[in-house]
């Protein structure tokens, strides 16, 4: 944690130059421009149940995508489970998730086999992410470059939780009244191990301004509650997404909650500048993204 802590600080210490930087010499190297190429990763499934909390009617599949294009590489293999949440921990070389409370299976955390697919329980004792109460829909996990695992959830009402989640027991610690209304968003560690939040688009409570708004969160690591708030334009969905490890521009996901076709686009967020753009459509049903270097 101490670790943890002093970047955090040095971080928030050259947010305000990097972000001057940015502007100064326009956005970070454009994806069609990127000099490495890492695996992304991402599943498709997501639990559109009948009910809220109901039992989710399908599990998710991993399958590898053109970083460039956002198109289908390969299809790798079913997970077994209905995945909400896929990260990658470059310190141990695992790929974590976590799993929709109508998972019929286990909902918790689970690792997967990034060469097969296969999905299995951290720890089986620790359904719920070992929290006692109400199933906890925590999603939009990530984890930043020493290994801290952390993620989300909306509340309703808000405003959301924050968790901190142990990798080795899959038990979460929560943060509630975070200040912060989100849904269908995206949680992500940047460059500097800066932690943000993009926010769905939302409407503005100002007349006078345009109908529609969109923020990405610049979040403290160690209580979810709000930095600083960035701007986005134009407003459109980017959820469950990561940083790209090169560029240090976020690729989310856009698509409707239980549309028939599952049609989905890949957006890339540029949070310094403040910018959102099309990757391109990608694979229908899509539900989460991750990068490994």
């Amino acid at each position: 944690m101490k670790v943890l802590r002093k970047s955090m600080i040095l971080a928030v210490l050259i947010l305000a130059a990097v972000v001057q930087q940015a502007s100064a010499q326009g956005t970070v190297t454009a994806p069609g421009q990127l000099k490495k190429k890492p695996t992304l990763l991402g599943t498709t499934g997501e639990c559109n149940n009948v009910s809220p909390g109901g039992p989710c009617p399908e599990t998710s599949t991993l399958v590898q995508l053109d970083s460039e294009t956002g198109t289908l590489i390969r299809v790798i293999g079913p997970v077994g489970f209905t995945v909400n949440g896929l990260a990658w921990d470059r310190t141990s070389g695992t790929l974590y998730a976590s799993t929709a409370i109508g998972d019929v299976r286990f909902h918790g955390l689970i690792t997967i086999d990034p060469k097969k697919g296969t999905g299995t329980p951290v720890n089986t004792q620790a359904l719920n992410f070992g929290l006692s109460g109400d199933p906890s829909p925590i999603h939009s996990i990530t984890i930043d470059v020493f290994g801290h695992m952390v993620g989300w959830y909306d509340e309703f009402p808000p405003p959301d939780t924050y968790v901190q989640i142990d990798q080795h027991t899959g038990v979460a610690t929560e943060h509630p009244n975070t200040g912060i209304n989100t849904n269908q968003n995206g949680l992500s560690f940047g460059e500097f191990n800066l932690l943000w939040n993009i926010d769905s688009p939302k409407a503005n409570s100002n007349p006078a301004g345009p109908p529609l708004i969109q923020t990405a969160y610049l979040i403290n690591p160690f209580d979810g509650t709000k930095l600083l708030s960035k701007p986005l334009t134009p407003p459109t969905n980017a959820a469950l997404g990561d940083f790209h490890p090169e560029n240090n521009l976020y690729y989310g996901l856009n698509f409707e909650p239980f549309d028939p076709a599952g049609t989905t686009f890949i957006e890339v967020v540029d949070v310094l500048a403040g910018t959102v753009t099309t990757l391109g459509r990608t694979v229908d049903h899509l539900h989460t993204l991750t990068s490994i270097p």
